[in-house]
């Protein structure tokens, strides 16, 4: 009895420290959210400086999904082959140095470039994700890799929320340049407890990284990150199209409260299902909730812009919707036995997830404009094969 007390107070030991080297980390996630999404409120304002079309500027917080689409697996390859902070250390420098030229970008085409700089940050620091929670939180991957994935949303909120104050209260610069401080903290930060991350795993083989299976979990990546950054990034758009008063406003909450759904329901239920050893109800319960806040949300969006309503299934399908994106990223674990094939694991997953963030909202974003029938078809078509999708993740090791 005294030997597992004294286990059990040594595993908790273990875990703090952990905790403490991985807050760092979860800083850096923070700010690439907040850097990335605090564009979306600025649209109206960035066509206005950079002389752009809708969806040229809507690009800019798609090329995140791009930059994820064509370095996710080098990322993940990296981490894997060489070290997790080696990987840390470039998406740091990589995300200040591109949030900074941001700033002082006056044509679309350096801002674009810029923009490609910082967003190498996501694939870098999401990469090791699974790594980090198989080497320093075994057994507790829905937990770690929730918190993470809730982090970046919860940055992609503040951006959002705080966007809009920004360019009412001062300008667009200090609109752009605040991330770029955040990022420099995060740089710094990194840089103290960067020595202390996991090396003891570095170049295992990555034979058996996939599995057939997986297909299934990214197709729940794809769905729910695309209709998230898109919806995200139209608010503002639509209720200008609706003349809707305070519209940039409203926009910026909405798209603010959509991401602090996100980050919340990745933090607190994944942790709850796995505790509880309920991650199928879990799958279930947060895909039939996300399907139906959805389509409500496109539905209202579209046809009838009740600010009120919109608030709620914004949350809602925030909420309810990152939380099955977790619970699925973590899901892929499931299918490898060691930490730098997890780590790949959970590339690939963000990968084919972000191919919906490169490409759905440049292509689908418009088409609420000019066919929204269209477009609340094509949305609740792909969520509802998500919903069914969600019953058949792979649950158990």
């Amino acid at each position: 009895m005294a030997k597992a007390r004294a286990s059990k107070k040594s595993t908790s030991s273990v875990h703090g420290s952990n905790y403490r080297l991985i807050a760092p980390y979860w800083f850096l996630l923070f700010t690439i959210g907040f850097g990335w999404f605090i564009l979306a409120p600025l649209v109206p304002a960035l066509m206005t400086l950079l002389k752009s079309s809708l969806s040229a500027i809507l690009l800019l917080i798609s090329v995140y999904g791009y930059v994820m689409v064509v370095l996710g697996l080098l990322a993940g390859w990296l981490s894997a082959k060489f070290t997790v902070k080696f990987a840390l250390y470039i998406a740091a420098v990589a995300s200040f140095i591109g949030l900074l030229g941001r700033v002082f970008s006056t044509n679309y085409l350096t801002f674009l470039i810029f923009g490609v700089i910082a967003s190498v940050a996501f694939p870098l620091a999401m990469a090791p994700v699974g790594a980090i929670s198989e080497s320093q939180f075994k057994n507790r991957s829905h937990t770690i890799i929730g918190i993470s994935v809730g982090i970046l949303f919860i940055g992609m909120a503040f951006g959002a929320f705080v966007g809009p104050q920004l360019l009412s209260g001062i300008n667009l610069f200090w609109s752009l340049l605040t991330p770029a401080i955040l990022a420099l903290i995060a740089l710094v930060a990194l840089a103290f407890v960067i020595g202390k991350y996991p090396t003891n795993y570095k170049g295992r083989s990555l034979k058996g990284s996939f599995k057939l299976g997986m297909i299934k979990n990214w197709y729940i990546a794809l769905a729910i990150s695309a209709f998230a950054v898109l919806f995200g990034g139209i608010a503002s758009t639509m209720l200008l199209h609706a003349n809707v008063s305070q519209a940039l406003s409203y926009g910026g909450l909405l798209g603010g409260l959509a991401f602090l759904g996100s980050g919340l329901g990745a933090i607190i239920l994944p942790p709850i299902f796995e505790r509880y050893n309920r991650v199928r109800v879990g799958f279930a319960t947060t895909a039939i909730i996300a399907f139906i806040s959805v389509t409500a949300l496109a539905v209202y969006l579209t046809y009838s812009p009740s600010v009120l309503i919109l608030a709620f299934t914004y949350f809602l399908f925030g909420f309810f919707g990152n939380a099955l994106y977790s619970m699925a990223m973590a899901s892929v674990v499931k299918y490898v036995k060691d930490p730098a094939q997890a780590g790949f694991a959970t590339s690939m997953f963000s990968v084919v997830g972000n191919l919906g963030v490169a490409f759905v909202p440049v292509f689908l974003g418009p088409v609420f404009i000019s066919a929204p029938s269209v477009a609340v078809g094509i949305t609740v078509a792909a969520e509802f094969a998500a919903l069914i999708i969600a019953f058949f993740l792979k649950s158990k090791q």
